[in-house]
């Protein structure tokens, strides 16, 4: 291990799936216990989904994000810390009109990885081919279980 010093443009970006992802440290400056990433949220939804081995944590710089974790919806914006348990079921929905911010953390790291790869095999290659993806997702740590639900109407 060593030291670690990023500028504000510093680390490797990737853009996959309604984000674009700064990477500030993918574990190994920290023994692989967490990765961290700046995350410019800018699409509508994620779909539902579970790390089964990992925490997801999420720290919101900017926007306003509904975060949907085990069937309770709750209103993030700039300064809100949530922390989603390994395994458990959540989905991000994009509530501004303007990217969300976050500081999203991952422990133990891994499961990012998927980012890149969907980048480097082609998002709308993959997005043709839905098994191929929920194949790529699993493989790297995360299970696909569908969309986003709509939201309530009054």
């Amino acid at each position: 291990m060593s030291s670690l010093f990023l500028m504000p443009d510093g680390g490797d970006e990737v853009t996959a799936l309604g984000s674009t992802y700064r990477v500030k440290t993918d574990g190994s400056h920290v023994a692989m216990a967490y990765s961290v990433m700046e995350e410019e949220f800018w699409g509508d939804t994620t779909p539902l989904h579970t790390h089964p081995d990992a925490e997801e944590a999420f720290y919101v710089l900017g926007g306003q994000v509904e975060v949907w974790a085990e069937g309770t919806v709750s209103t993030a914006s700039a300064g809100a810390f949530i922390v989603v348990p390994r395994g458990a079921t959540h989905g991000l929905r994009r509530l501004s009109d303007e990217p969300v911010r976050m500081l999203t953390l991952i422990s133990p790291p891994g499961f990012e990885k998927l980012f890149a790869v969907v980048a480097e095999e082609g998002e709308e290659n993959l997005l043709a081919d839905p098994d191929r993806l929920l194949a790529l997702a699993q493989k790297h740590g995360t299970n696909i279980i569908g969309e986003y639900p709509e939201p309530a109407r009054p």
